[in-house]
């Protein structure tokens, strides 16, 4: 958290948090997307969840005082799918409920006095799933993606191959990076509602054991659709949150 000193004078984030708002303007506004709390439905709200969603009310609460007019909105992703993705490969765990009770989330954040909205992996597959069909159609303006017998390649820079989903009779099946890329698109399109404020950041909290989807997901994102305006901080870290590791990325960096 932000900390007070003894002249009364707030200093800047605290050490968890800094690295998260290293690329933050404190002179002009931002908006600020913050994502935490991830769980999938079969496993239910552990503590990865409620540790990261508390990492990411710290988080949020110290953009704000970065500067007096920036914005912050909160999200939580929910893993609905009924499969647990890797890098490429998904494999289907035992069914959880068809609802999670919220209310641990909920009440953290009424506690924290803010709001968040829920992004449900399955309407991000089917969104993603339609943009790709619109993409295949037109081959030659998307000269990053490419179809390998039933198999959608993109052409990464940072990886020798990425699967970005698979074609089943007309049907397109996304993998989780292409996944990962539609819910980077939904986030920016929430940030460019706020005009006034110069710069976009998405700060999306994440298990170590994601690190390669995540990262692949946000390189097809900014090279697709991101904006010189725009940056993807990825943080890493394990159940406890208590030392993350944060990886910021923009356009310029592929």
């Amino acid at each position: 958290m932000t900390s007070t000193s003894t002249t009364g004078r707030r200093t800047g984030p605290g050490p968890r948090v800094a690295p998260l708002l290293e690329t933050v303007s404190t002179t002009s506004r931002s908006a600020v997307l913050v994502a935490g709390g991830y769980f999938d439905t079969a496993a239910g709200i552990g503590p990865f969840s409620l540790n990261s969603f508390a990492l990411a009310q710290e988080t949020g609460a110290a953009a704000r005082r970065l500067h007096r007019g920036n914005k912050v909105l909160y999200d939580v992703i929910v893993n609905d799918l009924g499969m647990s993705c890797s890098t490429d490969v998904c494999t289907i765990p035992a069914a959880g409920p068809a609802e999670t009770d919220l209310s641990p989330l909920t009440t953290s954040a009424a506690a924290a006095g803010i709001a968040f909205s829920v992004t449900r992996e399955r309407n991000l597959r089917n969104r993603a799933a339609r943009s790709m069909k619109r993409r295949l159609r037109e081959p030659g303006e998307n000269p990053l993606f490419s179809r390998e017998g039933d198999e959608i390649v993109f052409r990464s820079r940072q990886y020798e191959r990425v699967l970005a989903g698979v074609v089943k009779d007309d049907h397109v099946v996304p993998r989780c990076p292409l996944i990962v890329a539609e819910y980077f698109a939904r986030y920016f399109t929430r940030l460019r509602a706020f005009p006034d404020c110069a710069h976009r950041h998405v700060v999306d909290i994440n298990s170590l054991a994601d690190r390669d989807k995540v990262t692949k997901g946000a390189e097809i994102y900014l090279r697709t659709l991101g904006t010189p305006e725009e940056e993807i901080v990825l943080v890493f870290t394990d159940p406890s949150c208590a030392d993350p590791l944060a990886l910021t990325y923009t356009p310029y960096d592929f």
